[in-house]
């Protein structure tokens, strides 16, 4: 952040179409530098960054002085890191995610159920019948979603003996990727080499450099 700061710094005595065209750089193109740096490490992909679908990142400020990074999103479901099954299958399946980029990682098996152990869970649900636990396994579970492009199925689990107290499962937040040590140090790396190949792109146009 210092290098960026000097850099910014730097370009107060740079004529104004600089600075502003620089500025003007930094709102369109910031967003997909960072974007890029947080695919680089975790499971998600660039365009769902950049095509705020997990949230949104700002480059806010008209002048110098009160140029701020903002970023914000909600706490995502592992449907955004490549899930495998995305529906529910007739017999068992195995939910699978990547967090983090390389590591695939098992959050839930569900077996096919058979006739007697059906009848037992409904006992089970009706509180006639003898729990082992009170919570599900991880499931998908339809989400009410109306329109095909929206998404159909994320992974919930009940969490008590009442059916209806199920809890969506979730992971990281785009805020949260953004700030974390695995990717913060290269973000701003990113920002300040980019940053500079723009300031020299703008000085040379305007001023022949």
């Amino acid at each position: 952040m210092k290098k960026l700061q000097r850099q910014i710094k730097a370009l107060e005595n740079a004529p104004q179409k600089v600075i502003n065209s620089t500025i003007g750089d930094m709102k369109k193109r910031v967003p997909s530098w960072i974007a890029a740096e947080v695919a680089q490490e975790y499971g998600i992909k660039k365009a769902e960054v950049t095509g705020q679908k997990v949230g949104k990142v700002k480059v806010q400020g008209s002048r110098l002085e009160n140029i701020v990074i903002t970023y914000t999103g909600r706490v995502l479901t592992p449907t955004h890191f490549s899930m495998s099954p995305t529906a529910p299958k007739a017999g068992s399946y195995t939910l699978k995610a990547t967090i983090i980029k390389g590591q695939r990682s098992t959050m839930g098996k569900v077996k096919k159920l058979t006739k007697k152990q059906r009848t037992a869970l409904g006992k089970n649900f009706r509180g006639e019948g003898t729990r082992s636990s009170d919570h599900s396994p991880i499931m998908l579970m339809h989400t009410g979603a109306k329109s095909a492009e929206g998404t159909q199925y994320i992974p919930f689990q009940r969490k008590s003996k009442n059916r209806s107290d199920v809890e969506a499962i979730k992971t990281i937040s785009l805020p949260q990727m953004v700030s974390s040590e695995r990717t913060a140090p290269n973000i701003q790396k990113a920002i300040n080499e980019n940053l500079e190949k723009r300031m020299d792109h703008y000085m040379g146009r305007y001023l022949g450099k």
